[in-house]
């Protein structure tokens, strides 16, 4: 599946999780000749609600262990944590049941 189209059916998914509440969402430019831009070299995207950042990575649900390998690794690695209200979320796209499925890290 297609990076456009996992954003799109993310951004679906935040706008019916957070129906009542104003959803602003900001992705990296992608440069056509480059390598992979992540935010601080794991997220995908951010989503902003009310007073607090989603940190985000799309995935598909076979290549989950993967990322989040990648992920926890880079974040203790450099000593990156979260703190309240701000999240981190593992978003596998499971194709059959057209869902995603999430992960609080």
């Amino acid at each position: 599946m297609t990076e456009a189209i996992l954003r799109t059916k993310a951004k679906d998914y935040f706008n019916q999780k957070f129906q009542n509440e104003i959803v602003k969402f900001w992705f990296p430019a992608r440069v056509k000749y480059r390598a992979e831009i992540d935010i601080f070299g794991i997220w995908y995207g951010i989503c902003w609600v009310r007073n607090r950042f989603i940190f985000f990575q799309l995935t598909t649900i076979s290549n989950k262990s993967a990322r989040l390998k990648k992920i926890i690794n880079t974040m203790l690695s450099n000593r990156f944590y979260f703190t309240e209200p701000n999240e981190g979320w593992l978003m596998c796209w499971r194709k059959k049941e057209k869902r995603f499925e999430m992960f609080k890290i």
